[in-house]
């Protein structure tokens, strides 16, 4: 019998999901890593457990560079080890984008040591939540994410010719005979985009270094896109003590994100036997809608997703009507714990329920359950708006759905 499985990590405020895909073959996507701790508490014994009944991940995506969605990628390839001898579990493919897919540069000049060291020195963050003593090890050989892949020989965006990940004009990736992926974004807009951010932040931290080809640059632009991202946002959650009425908080003024280092998220369809699934990292609703507008027809709206990854943990700003008027699913994932941004935003809930009915409950699957969540846990509305809510259990380390 074939088996489509989410399993959705605790991963604090960020993103990890494992994919399973079981028929005539099992394929495992992995996407996002969370934190530092999100891999070594929660992530790491399924990989184990995988690796000992003779598994291995067919896809690893990292979809943008966010802590909450890289951090626990950089230590899971540091334990790792090289592609072709893993110490931990076998990897066929890796989709990252990094500073060597976006021909940044600008000379064929060699740098020399002193800039070399200069750039190294200055691009170290600290990882949130990296277990045992806070020593730094960011800056050596091997210790960002790009600098793993390259320098342990990982097959790195191979499906896409060693190219950015991005919209391939709707040819699908197939990983087999039964598992296709069909991305949505970035396209070559958000691409260019995100290359003028980063273009823009690494002269303004080595103005007088001359962009070229050095793969030190891949960890220089995770450490400029780390630092410059929010930090301590304070939590504004919307009153709903006075609010009765779910029509009017599902149609709230919508502020779309203009982050470029989201728009450049890895979106996605992956799609197993009859079964598909939308994952939309911390996307950009108009993008996602404009790519599925040139993907199906629209006599064919809504398209019936069995599960949708909300983009951004449920932030606001991500998700709009105007992509929920042309997409649905019977199962909603929402991964956050609610710190730093207060995501999700109860008006993302509202719209996802306030909607035209269908032949199925849209459930709410949540990794941890948060106070402003109770205010949906209104049966009249439950009944009302056919819809129910779920959460990890705090004794479970993920929550695993079945498609």
């Amino acid at each position: 019998m074939n088996k489509f499985r989410v399993t959705m990590f605790e991963a604090g405020n960020g993103d990890s999901f494992l994919i399973r895909c079981k028929g005539e073959n099992i394929t495992n996507i992995l996407v996002d890593f969370g934190y530092s701790n999100t891999y070594k508490n929660h992530v790491e014994i399924h990989l184990t457990n995988m690796a000992a009944n003779n598994e291995k991940i067919d896809l690893i995506i990292v979809t943008h560079i966010d802590q909450d969605h890289i951090s626990g990628g950089i230590r899971f390839f540091e334990e790792n080890g090289l592609a072709a001898a893993p110490k931990i579990i076998s990897v066929e493919e890796v989709w990252h984008n990094s500073y060597r897919h976006l021909a940044m540069a600008e000379t064929d000049k060699i740098l020399s040591e002193k800039e070399r060291k200069h750039i190294a020195q200055n691009s170290i963050v600290v990882e949130q939540n990296r277990e045992g003593n806070v020593t730094d090890t960011s800056g050596k050989q091997g210790s960002r994410l790009a600098a793993n892949l390259k320098y342990n020989g990982y097959n790195w965006n191979s499906s896409f010719d060693g190219q950015a990940v991005s919209y391939k004009e709707q040819v699908p990736v197939y990983l087999n005979d039964e598992v296709k992926i069909t991305v949505l974004s970035p396209t070559i807009k958000e691409l260019e985009k995100l290359k003028i951010t980063w273009k823009k932040e690494l002269k303004i931290k080595f103005p007088t270094i001359v962009l070229n080809n050095d793969t030190i640059f891949d960890d220089a632009v995770e450490c400029v896109s780390l630092m410059r991202r929010p930090n301590n946002v304070p939590n504004y959650s919307r009153d709903t003590s006075t609010t009765t009425n779910l029509e009017n908080l599902a149609n709230i003024i919508f502020q779309e994100d203009i982050d470029e280092i989201n728009a450049s998220s890895i979106t996605c369809i992956i799609e197993f036997m009859e079964k598909k699934i939308l994952l939309l990292g911390d996307s950009i609703p108009s993008i996602v809608e404009a790519q599925i507008k040139k993907i199906y027809k629209e006599a064919d709206f809504p398209i019936i997703f069995d599960a949708i990854k909300v983009a951004h943990h449920g932030s606001a700003k991500n998700t709009r009507n105007e992509l929920l008027d042309i997409i649905d699913s019977e199962h909603y994932f929402i991964s956050t714990n609610g710190s730093i941004h207060g995501h999700p935003d109860i008006e993302t809930i509202a719209k996802i329920i306030v909607r035209e009915k269908r032949d199925f409950t849209r459930n709410l699957y949540f990794t941890n359950k948060l106070s402003k969540l109770d205010f949906f846990e209104n049966k009249e509305w439950q009944q009302k708006y056919q819809y129910k809510i779920h959460y990890r259990s705090m004794s479970e380390d993920s929550l695993q759905i079945y498609l």
